[in-house]
């Protein structure tokens, strides 16, 4: 619930600011809702200046941990200009190695030295338009600022800050350009861009800072409104060198939807949109950063908790090693009601300014998993998802001080006192789903060590037979990744395994992170027959029915763009797939149900039936009460039974392709000729959007072959002792072909690792 003070006090002073707003209103007031700022608008905190070596005032009232509050500078102590709010912040360091915060206020920018940061000094303020939206940026020795209050790019000058004195060399405004949301910094190339400004419908500009104290515009990126952005130049991959850009971004050009898109704008005059990814529950994508080892996009949606969207905090995570193809994974929270706000990461920590819960830290070794370490709350009292409290931070200085700027309370310099991870377990890419009987399969496991990190263990358990878990030595490449082999297994058996490191210091971590009760799993079989492929070239006898008002399934190669929640492209790469509602624009699923029926389907044969296929659902525009229905039938038909769902907030319905594994000997105790699978997609309320794709459908015989002899029993005597390394390493020696472990005719490391492995894991 909002205090009194902010929601029942719509004096004439509230409703004049919002009078005043509106009138100045860029692309970015017409399309956002930072116009609910000025409905929770409250009265600045005024105060002295606090610092932690002043005892004589309390700052007892503020919620933290592992953190230490170092000062705090309330807005009336920016003289000059009007301080009645406070807003985004920045920072800079001379090159004298001095450091100093740039904190936007309602009437211009403060500049405060945090060099000693227990006793900060305000040197110097710069005046600008009245706004509650200011946002700044540094390259060089220049400040950029910018207002949606108008005054287009303020340059000033920051040469002779060391002196206590900053210059306002211009207001910059040209070519009808004068109000802007948000500017953008290129901490790679030092380029500057402009976001939700009154030009370029609200897009991504580029500006010209070849003369710094002189800018000009360039292109952008002008599809449709940007709210903020991260730039940065790609490494790595066919885009290695680019300049890419991280929109978050909706609306304009007929786009209603908000979302992540990705642009290389390398040339600002022909910018390339990558992708588009629209992710669960959305209600207005407001600010994204990236993970320190670029992996994974961490994206804020500013209205998802107000809206009911979600209960609680929730920051999206997308990958984006594929900018072609970015895949929404899931979330992290602090668990609060507070609406996140601006993030940013530094040496895989996430420093999240989160409203009134404040300043929320993650440690992000392992960049899918952050975990919450410490915080500190600059808004006492509530942590509920109205906006007041803490606007943004900046942890970029080389001391390890932070800045966290706060709407009603001023700067804030804070410390990190938390004791951070010093490794994490990552999931290697290629983790088997099938395992030879013989073993020999080679399992990784990606390791992410902070400076110094040295282990006593890293193991691999695993399950054979299900009697429990049992450890296998791994060994540990000194390339942030550690080796094994999987051991000799019955055929037809399920292998289970997790991975386990414990490090000098005994602390001790697996993956899955829940395991044991988490664990991998690979079936067990000699190989594979595949008899039945479905690419969707020709019909093959599928059928559709149902009824919908719009959107029922069809063949087709897709030609929507990905826009609107549908694919992009088929999964396979054949051209066709099955799809719902093959259009462009803003047509979906509508009115009813549309359901996707296979024909009657050859189960049977020498081996397990494996069932697989592609599926692509997105139900993550507007209302998400949708579901996608998966039934199987083994009598052509006749009676059905749920094979998979997949409702409201699961993490596959944000759209991207995924592959869905069945053995049909699990569901059936025998699998006939008449397995059929439907696939039923439907809108059955108001305001939802839903689009579905299903392709590369296979059922494969895996077959069962189980391995003549023990290969960890060398000498087939039964026993199992050192006998049997002995004899496997004179037969290496002699380059036996008994002693190529891995099959590959050549004779190395492998082969002794996987006889190892073998010889540890003993005999089934």
């Amino acid at each position: 619930m909002r205090h009194q003070s902010s929601q029942g006090s719509r004096s004439r002073q509230t409703l004049t600011a919002i009078s005043l707003t509106l009138a100045c209103s860029t692309v970015a007031s017409a399309h956002d809702d930072d116009y609910l700022k000025l409905l929770d608008r409250q009265p600045p905190v005024f105060g002295p200046i606090w610092t932690a070596g002043d005892s004589t005032q309390n700052r007892g009232l503020f919620d933290f941990q592992n953190m230490t509050l170092l000062a705090n500078i309330p807005l009336n102590n920016f003289p000059g200009v009007n301080r009645n709010s406070g807003n985004d912040c920045w920072g800079y360091v001379s090159p004298s190695g001095r450091e100093y915060v740039i904190m936007g206020l309602e009437g211009g920018y403060g500049f405060v030295e945090i060099t000693d940061p227990i006793n900060p000094v305000v040197v110097d303020t710069i005046s600008g338009p009245s706004s509650l939206w200011h946002d700044v940026k540094v390259v060089g020795q220049y400040a950029y600022g910018v207002s949606e209050g108008g005054s287009g790019i303020q340059v000033m000058n920051l040469s002779n800050i060391d002196n206590g004195n900053v210059t306002l060399v211009r207001n910059w405004t040209s070519g009808g350009y004068s109000s802007t949301h948000n500017i953008v910094v290129n901490q790679d190339s030092g380029s500057l861009w402009i976001c939700g400004a009154n030009i370029g419908n609200g897009g991504l500009i580029n500006i010209d800072i070849s003369n710094p104290a002189l800018p000009s515009l360039n292109n952008g990126w002008t599809e449709m409104y940007v709210h903020d952005a991260q730039v940065v130049i790609w490494e790595g991959g066919e885009y290695d060198g680019r300049e890419i850009a991280f929109l978050s971004s909706g609306f304009g050009n007929g786009a209603t939807e908000t979302g992540l898109r990705i642009a290389d704008v390398t040339d600002p005059n022909n910018p390339i949109t990558l992708s588009t990814l629209f992710y669960p529950n959305s209600s207005y994508s407001h600010q994204c950063w990236l993970s320190t080892d670029r992996t994974i996009l961490y994206l804020n949606d500013e209205l998802d908790e107000q809206g009911g969207q979600v209960p609680v905090t929730t920051t999206r995570m997308i990958n984006v090693e594929d900018l072609e193809n970015p895949q929404f994974i899931g979330g992290f929270t602090s668990g609060l009601g507070a609406a996140d706000h601006n993030l940013y990461t530094r040496d895989s920590v996430i420093y999240e300014s989160n409203y009134r819960s404040g300043l929320r830290v993650f440690d992000a070794l392992d960049p899918t998993n952050p975990v919450e370490v410490a915080y500190f709350d600059t808004y006492p009292g509530s942590n509920s998802s109205n906006f007041n409290g803490a606007w943004s931070n900046y942890p970029f200085f080389p001391s390890g001080t932070i800045a966290i700027s706060d709407i009603e309370r001023g700067l804030f310099l804070v410390r990190l006192d938390a004791d951070l991870d010093g490794f994490a377990l990552q999931q290697a890419d290629g983790l088997p789903e099938n395992v030879l009987p013989e073993g020999g399969n080679p399992i990784n496991v990606n390791i992410v060590t902070r400076d110094g990190t040295t282990f006593q263990a890293i193991e691999m358990f695993v399950d054979v037979d299900g009697s429990g878990f049992t450890p296998i030595a791994m060994i540990n490449n000194g390339d942030g990744t550690a080796s094994a082999q999987s051991p000799q297994i019955d055929c037809g058996e399920e292998f289970r395994y997790y991975f386990r490191a414990t490090d000098s210091d005994g602390e001790t971590k697996t993956l899955p992170v829940n395991a044991p009760s988490e664990f991998y799993s690979a079936s067990v079989a000699s190989g594979f027959e595949e008899t039945y492929s479905q690419n969707f070239q020709t019909n093959g006898g599928w059928s559709v029915s149902g009824s919908v008002d719009d959107g029922a399934w069809e063949r087709g190669v897709p030609n929507g763009g990905g826009g609107r929640g549908d694919p992009p492209t088929d999964f396979d790469g054949s051209g066709r797939c099955y799809l719902t509602d093959n259009e462009e624009g803003n047509s979906d699923v509508d009115g009813g149900t549309t359901t996707l029926t296979s024909p009657a389907l050859d189960a049977t044969g020498e081996g397990t039936p494996i069932l697989s296929y592609a599926l692509w659902y997105s139900n993550n525009i507007g209302v998400t009460d949708d579901t996608m229905f998966v039934d199987i039938s083994n009598n052509n038909g006749a009676n059905w039974q749920s094979l998979d769902t997949i409702g409201p907030g699961h993490p596959n319905a944000g759209g991207g392709w995924n592959v869905y594994s069945f053995d049909l000997s699990e569901i059936y105790t025998n699998p006939s000729t008449q397995v059929r699978i439907r696939f039923r997609a439907g809108d059955t309320g108001d305001g939802s959007v839903v689009e579905a794709g299903v392709d590369a459908v296979k059922i494969e015989l895996a077959s069962c072959v189980d391995a003549p002899d023990c290969i960890a029993d060398f000498n087939d005597d039964g026993v199992r002792d050192f006998f049997h390394i002995s004899g496997f390493l004179t037969a290496f020696g002699a380059q036996d072909p008994s002693a190529d472990f891995s099959g590959d005719g050549a004779f190395d490391f492998f082969d002794i690792s996987g006889f190892l492995t073998a010889f540890s894991a003993g005999c089934p």
